[in-house]
This record gives C-alpha cells, sequence and structure tokens, in this order.
C-alpha cells in the first residue's frame, strides 16, 4: 500500500472520528452512543489498514483491562466480540493491498494442528454436554480467542511491533498494580477505578479478614496467574536492558507487579513464582554468575521473612502439601485444600466415567455435585469450578481435548527453545535472545498456577499463545533473510 493511500485512509478516519464525536452530543443518549460505536468502528477499520499493528495493540489493552466485561455489567453490549471481527476484516483488507500474511507456516504448523485439534474435541464435546448452554458458550469463547490468536498474528508483522505489544502488557500491567497498591496503601477499598481495580475481602489466614487485589478480573487467584506470567517479561528485561531509565522503570514495574502478586495472596502464584525464579536465574540467564543468582534468592528469602504476618501465614500454608511427620499428608487440614482435592478427585471420575469427550465443555460445575457426594470431602451443596486447569480440560474434554490442548503447550515451547536456538547462531539478532527465554519462563510460570486453577480467564494465556507464535513466526523469517554465511557456530558465546 503507497503513502499516498495511507494519508487518504488517515484523513478519512479524522474526518470520522470528528462525526463520532458530534454524535455523542445527540440529546437521545442511545442514538448518540451507538451511532458513535459505529462510526468509531469505521474509524478503527481505517487506522487498521493503515497501520495492522494498531489492531493488535488495542486487543491487548481491551483484553488485559477487561474493559468489555466492565461494560457489559453496566448494561451495555459485549465489545471484545465485535472488535476481533472488525480488525481481523481490517487486516484482510490490508493483505489484500500490501500482501501482509506471514509466510514460513512450516515453523507453527504442528502448534497450529494441535489447536485446531482442540477447537475440534471442545466443538465434539457438545454433542455429550448435559447443559448445552454453557458447552456452546465455552465453543465461542475458544473460536473468538483462536480469532484473536491469528488477528495478532497477522497484524505483527516486525520485530519492532512485536516488542512494542508486549511493552505495552507491562504498562497496562504495571498500571493496574498501581491501583491495587494505591488501595492497599491507602485504605481506600471502595474506589475501584471503574473495575480496573477489583478487591476481594476474605479470610485467608487464621479466620481474619484480608483484602485481596482482583485486578481488572474480581478474582484475586487468577489474577495472581497473570501476575506471575508477565513477572518473566519484566524481570529478563532487567539483566539485559542497556538504557538506564528504561532499567529503572523496568526494575520499578518488577516491583510493582510483585507487590500486586503479594497482596492477591495466591498460594499457586507464589509457587509459580519461584520455579520460574529459579528457572530465570539459573537455565535461562546464564551470564548471570551463579553467586549473584544463590545470592539473589538469599535475599529474596529474607525478605519473605521480614514480611508481615498475614503474608507469612499464607507462604506457610503451602506446607500442608508436605508430608507431615507423622508420614501423612496434611493436606486436609485446609478447608481450600479439602475442597480442591474434592474438585481434583471428582474430576478424575467424570474423566473415567466419560473418557473420549468427557462431560461437556463448560460443564464441570453442574457435573460437580454428582460425584462429590460419592467422595465425601466436603458439605457444600453449591456447583464447583475444578481450580485445576489441567483437571477441566481432560474432565470436560476427554482424552482428545487433552492430548490436543497440552500438544499445544509442548509445541509451543518446543517452537521457542527452536527459535532460542536459532537467535544463538545470528549475532546480529542475539538480543532477542532474552525476549524469547521471557515468554518461555512466563508460559511454564502460567502453567504451573493453572495447576490450581481453572480456565476462567484463559483469554490472558490466548494471547501469551499469540505472541509466542508470532515471535516463531518473525525469527523464522529473519532466518530465511540471512544468509548461511552470516550463521555463527552452535556454540557461539552470549556474552553482549
Amino acid at each position: 500500500m503507497t503513502k499516498n493511500n495511507d494519508l487518504i485512509f488517515l484523513l478519512i478516519s479524522l474526518f470520522l472520528a470528528g462525526a463520532a464525536s458530534w454524535a455523542l452530543t445527540v440529546p437521545d443518549s442511545d442514538i448518540g452512543l451507538y451511532g458513535a460505536a459505529g462510526v468509531l468502528g469505521i474509524v478503527m477499520v481505517m487506522m487498521v489498514v493503515v497501520k495492522p499493528n494498531l489492531g493488535a495493540n488495542v486487543l491487548i489493552i481491551v483484553i488485559f483491562t477487561n474493559i468489555s466485561a466492565e461494560l457489559t455489567d453496566r448494561g451495555y453490549p459485549s465489545m471484545t466480540k465485535p472488535l476481533v471481527v472488525v480488525i481481523f476484516a481490517a487486516i484482510l483488507i490490508r493483505n489484500y493491498y500490501a500482501g501482509q500474511l506471514p509466510k514460513h507456516r512450516a515453523r507453527t504448523f504442528v502448534i497450529e494442528v494441535f489447536l485446531i485439534l482442540y477447537f475440534v474435541s471442545v466443538l465434539l464435546s457438545y454433542a455429550v454436554a448435559s447443559d448445552k448452554g454453557r458447552a456452546m458458550e465455552a465453543i465461542q469463547d475458544l473460536a473468538k480467542d483462536i480469532f484473536i490468536l491469528y488477528t495478532i498474528l497477522f497484524a505483527i508483522r516486525e520485530i519492532s511491533t512485536w516488542k512494542q505489544a508486549v511493552w505495552i502488557i507491562i504498562f497496562i500491567t504495571t498500571a493496574l498494580c498501581l491501583l491495587g497498591a494505591y488501595q492497599i496503601s491507602s485504605g481506600n477499598y471502595s474506589q475501584d477505578f471503574f473495575g480496573m481495580a477489583r478487591i476481594k475481602t476474605q479470610s485467608v489466614v487464621s479466620g481474619d479478614t484480608t483484602h485481596r487485589i482482583g485486578g481488572p478480573i474480581r478474582d484475586p487467584n487468577m489474577w495472581g496467574e497473570v501476575l506471575v506470567a508477565i513477572l518473566p517479561l519484566v524481570a529478563f528485561q532487567i539483566f539485559n536492558q542497556s538504557r538506564p531509565l528504561v532499567k529503572l522503570y523496568v526494575i520499578a514495574a518488577f516491583g510493582v507487579i510483585g507487590f500486586g502478586l503479594l497482596n492477591t495472596y495466591s498460594r499457586g502464584g507464589y509457587l509459580a513464582f519461584i520455579v520460574s525464579m529459579i528457572l530465570m536465574l539459573f537455565v535461562f540467564e546464564k551470564k548471570i554468575a551463579p553467586s549473584i543468582a544463590v545470592g539473589i534468592l538469599g535475599l529474596a528469602a529474607i525478605f519473605i521473612l521480614l514480611l508481615p504476618s498475614t503474608y507469612l501465614e499464607r507462604f506457610k500454608s503451602l506446607l500442608s502439601l508436605t508430608p507431615s511427620v507423622e508420614g501423612g499428608v496434611n493436606v486436609y487440614e485446609d478447608s481450600s485444600f479439602r475442597g480442591r482435592s474434592s474438585e481434583l478427585i471428582a474430576g478424575l471420575m467424570m474423566f473415567e466415567d466419560h473418557p473420549l469427550f468427557g462431560v461437556g465443555a463448560g460443564n464441570f460445575p453442574n457435573s460437580y455435585q454428582t460425584y462429590a457426594q460419592q467422595i465425601g470431602l466436603e458439605l457444600r451443596s453449591e456447583e464447583r469450578d475444578a481450580h485445576s486447569l489441567y483437571t477441566q480440560v481432560i474432565a470436560e474434554t476427554g482424552v482428545l481435548g487433552a492430548i490436543s490442548f497440552f500438544g499445544v503447550v509442548l509445541a509451543l515451547l518446543a517452537g521457542l527453545a527452536r527459535a532460542a536456538r536459532t537467535v544463538q547462531r545470528m549475532p546480529k539478532y542475539i538480543s532477542l535472545l532474552p525476549w524469547v527465554n521471557s515468554l518461555r519462563v512466563s508460559m511454564i510460570a502460567y502453567m504451573i498456577a493453572a495447576a490450581f486453577l481453572h480456565n476462567a480467564y484463559i483469554r490472558y494465556f490466548w494471547i501469551l499463545v499469540a505472541l509466542s507464535v508470532t515471535l516463531i513466526h518473525l525469527i523464522d523469517e529473519l532466518q530465511s533473510s540471512v544468509g548461511a554465511s552470516q550463521f555463527a557456530p552452535r556454540e557461539l558465546s552470549l556474552e553482549r
């Protein structure tokens, strides 16, 4: 697409943006609001045609702030699904004019095959679902997430715009955690900043009520899962960022997001964070001397010991998962662990009864009590979620869903590992290695936390998948554009 055409699209967009502003002044609020929304949709198409990565950035912002759910709660239509359609259509228009779609798809072929198979398995589970409505909702949500994945893949076609998308995620997450930090430090829990900073008051230790940060998604445990997946993206920049001001920002961002994670009181998040930091310091950041890595972990341990008693009690509750002195397991002493044990066993029983297609996508909650009564670990009579992505996948979609979903994860990690090896052999692009490795640790951290949480907000996971698939494509294209003579031996030093 020529610059002249781009200018024409921009001028039309400015004109339509003005029309949208005028529409908001119409006396009838509904007509003005929907009229403005329609005109802004056209503006979005125009802008994305000119600058495709803008569409990916808008989707990332909408998803990470969860603003669509907030608008829906206030009586407005959902904006995510129509936004995906609008942006995807704009990218297809861009491709028609400029040839935008990625090439060299072989590198992610296995990932995409597993992804399609997973969607098919979720689709097939509809036939056996007792609650067809929930199954259909799960199917639609997965279809939307796959559309978002491909929209990001088609929209981000340069390394610079890919990095921009990651920086947007870091910036948005930091800003959301700052809102939570304000609530905790000021004690002003009634101010939720238009739903961007939710607080949940619960009893987490010794019967005392505690204010837990839930971010924009209202659930502290789920928000902790998101934060622990973003922290590696920030941490790798601390060790590899050369610009002093940017390094200072990422150090501050790490502290703010870490404070947010701490105040979610998510034990799964705590455990995933510890594992991800160990992986980063001892496996992926090999330029860090082992003595320095041990020192960092030592300082972290001292910091944990100096935390207020509420946090320490939450950390110590993880010891319930360890064998007791008498040789038994203390897991049933904690009501939360007892409930999750019941949910785990119920999920396995569902799989045993429905091994091929499961009980149906989204149907774990309405199937739970049938099995919980047989297990007898807890007395709660309401519907319960799986509280483990692994349990949920195998219970709801059976062996077909489990193989395909975990096939996506394993193929993705293998693809990122291959991309890391490719970058190591291209000295000109060696600075990409920390970005690749940060995604690898981020995916691992998410999957560790997912062992204790179901898929209620799995859209964040699919954003990470989209960024991973896109980066694999971009590195593959870089490899194709670099002559064989420019490749360094595999034993190339990684020192920068």
